[in-house]
């Protein structure tokens, strides 16, 4: 089978389209569309804070057919599936049954390609990491790209209100698209804000956007750091989060691993935001030209 692989670590225009063995494993599904993320850039260029050993296949999003599937498992041979799984940018990967879900039948195989990664973090963040509960608001910094689109969504779908942290008013729009309530454009988001928010999501990084952040926060409030996109790893005198009685958490999606049943509840809580969410923002990038249509996506390998 054919896989896109990272040979050298020079960048996505070393990668190669190669000839590798099908995967072994109890659970494969034939991937009919994969997503790209902004780790995939990463590790193209050995900048990822997980590092692999040359070659490998990219990809951590998929969305397709199970091949084959564990004795005793849910899903069975021709099942619609999308799933979170390292390698995915191949015509068959190794899923995980934890992070492999049924495809809703309204999505496509494009949609649902567009889902784990993303949503998968942003439930973590919200819910897992954020303790989110319905009435609070919410702010999300890098909230035009692929996970802060996703944040929003998810947290509209847990009763929450949103304000998006963006850096022109082109992805203001994005985030309004996404379903944002209010969005605050520019570096100096905490003058732009009506009063102190309870949770906020940071995908960006740097440290005077953290110290911004934390002085945000109503009282008992939580920031989740999820990311670094500026490439700006921040610091702070943790006697801030003394004086103010609020967190800093940490949060990467591999927490949902330890509870799959309560992942499933609460996605199962937010997903009707997140269906028309992510239709909404593939339909848009159609528009854009970034992805192809339905047709030609989903052609055979």
């Amino acid at each position: 089978m054919r896989a896109l692989r990272v040979v050298t670590e020079d960048g996505p225009d070393a990668v190669l389209l190669e000839d590798v063995p099908e995967p072994e494993g109890e659970l494969v599904v034939a991937v009919r569309a994969a997503g790209v993320s902004f780790p995939d850039l990463l590790m193209t260029r050995g900048e990822y804070q997980v590092r692999q050993p040359l070659p490998f296949t990219l990809g951590w999003e998929a969305a397709g057919d199970v091949v084959r599937a564990p004795s005793g498992s849910p899903l069975s041979p021709g099942d619609r599936v999308m799933a979170l799984a390292f390698g995915s940018h191949a015509e068959q990967v190794a899923a995980v049954p934890e992070t492999t879900f049924p495809l809703p039948a309204p999505l496509s195989y494009e949609e649902g390609a567009a889902l784990p990664l993303n949503y998968l973090t942003a439930l973590a963040a919200l819910d897992r990491r954020g303790g989110l509960r319905p009435g609070e608001q919410v702010l999300v910094h890098g909230a035009a790209g692929g996970v802060g689109t996703a944040t929003i969504q998810v947290a509209k779908g847990l009763g929450a209100e949103v304000i998006a942290a963006v850096s022109t008013d082109e992805k203001a729009e994005v985030a309004r698209r996404a379903g944002a309530d209010s969005v605050v454009v520019g570096e100096d988001f905490r003058g732009q804000l009506p009063g102190p928010v309870d949770l906020i999501v940071d995908l960006v990084g740097g440290t005077e956007r953290l110290k911004e952040s934390l002085r945000a926060l109503a009282p008992e409030g939580r920031v989740v750091i999820v990311g670094f996109t500026s490439g700006e790893i921040p610091e702070i005198r943790v006697n801030r989060l003394l004086l103010r009685n609020v967190d800093v958490r940490g949060c990467s999606f591999n927490v949902l691993l330890t509870d799959p049943g309560r992942t499933m509840d609460a996605l199962g809580v937010s997903f009707r935001p997140v269906e028309a969410g992510v239709r909404a923002t593939v339909d848009w990038l159609r528009e854009q030209g970034r992805i192809p249509a339905p047709a030609a996506a989903s052609a055979e390998n």
